[in-house]
């Protein structure tokens, strides 16, 4: 993969939980029209876990239809079980994906064999290759370095992960015997600028969905080495996360997506709506960064 962004996309929806194929195709395209290197199609900002078992297989057709080749997919394909994840991944087994993403189960903690016989399971069952996302802070268990080593020397078709930990990318790139195009996404969004300075190069959160002004400029900022341009990008989209927050995240995404232009519902379907009064606060949030 090129030095970038990865976007994880928001996935949309109608009222009976069906995707808006349309919302869908303009996120993506506006995405690499920002300068997106990849793509992570029902990643957890994109509710892999909340969506019906029926509309993923859409979601992944749309998303390798509308990138045209023009930059890889990847899919989430996370669950709860070998079986459940092998379902999953058989229904878009045919499609022409970069690779299956992989959280650790998330429903209970693991130990560290079962975490593996859960990673070696999977990659055993598909033809692609896969990548792991680390993300304790969901999952409840923590991917270690020693795992991906192992991962790398008995699963042919591992080639990558998706993690904010620093010291295991510096670990991993230091290590001699870890293939050169072992494929590193960093998603410490608040670190993204100091972590591409120091080569760690490749970045991936869900805020880039939603502030693709600012992502893209914030990078191509980077790589020019203009690191005061960089950070002021980075502030605005840490800003736009931090009140989001304040907000009630998933609605206040939601909103945000809407106003960008992305109809359908960003968020799973339990959320209460956003409070009105908070409408023109994003709006106003949004055109302050320059997003609108």
């Amino acid at each position: 993969m090129k030095a970038g962004f990865v976007p994880a996309l928001g996935t949309p929806l109608d009222a009976k939980g069906n995707l808006c194929v349309e919302s869908y195709r303009k996120q993506i395209e506006d995405q690499i029209n920002a300068g997106a290197v990849g793509l992570l199609c029902m990643g957890s900002m994109g509710m892999q876990a909340a969506l019906k078992q029926d509309v993923c297989p859409e979601v992944a057709t749309t998303a390798v239809e509308a990138a045209a080749g023009r930059v890889p997919v990847f899919v989430g394909a996370m669950d709860t079980s070998i079986a459940r994840a092998k379902e999953r991944m058989a229904a878009m087994e045919n499609l022409d994906i970069a690779g299956f993403v992989f959280t650790a189960p998330y429903y209970s903690t693991c130990s560290r064999d079962q975490m593996m016989n859960y990673f070696k399971g999977v990659a055993a069952s598909t033809r692609h290759s896969i990548l792991l996302y680390d993300l304790p802070s969901v999952t409840q268990t923590k991917i270690t370095y020693d795992m991906v080593l192992e991962l790398l020397r008995d699963v042919p078709n591992f080639i990558g992960i998706k993690s904010a930990d620093q010291q295991m990318f510096r670990k991993l790139t230091l290590n001699p015997d870890v293939p050169k195009d072992f494929i590193m996404v960093y998603s410490g969004l608040d670190t993204f600028d100091i972590a591409y300075k120091w080569g760690i190069d490749k970045c991936l959160d869900g805020m880039c969905s939603c502030t693709p002004v600012n992502t893209g400029k914030m990078f191509k900022a980077m790589a020019a080495g203009d690191y005061t341009t960089a950070a002021e990008c980075l502030n605005n989209i840490v800003a736009l996360r931090d009140a989001f927050i304040g907000w009630n995240l998933w609605p206040a995404y939601s909103t945000t997506m809407n106003l960008l232009g992305y109809e359908g519902y960003h968020c799973p379907d339990y959320c209460s709506p956003i409070k009105p009064e908070y409408v023109p606060e994003i709006e106003k949030m949004l055109k302050e960064i320059g997003e609108l």
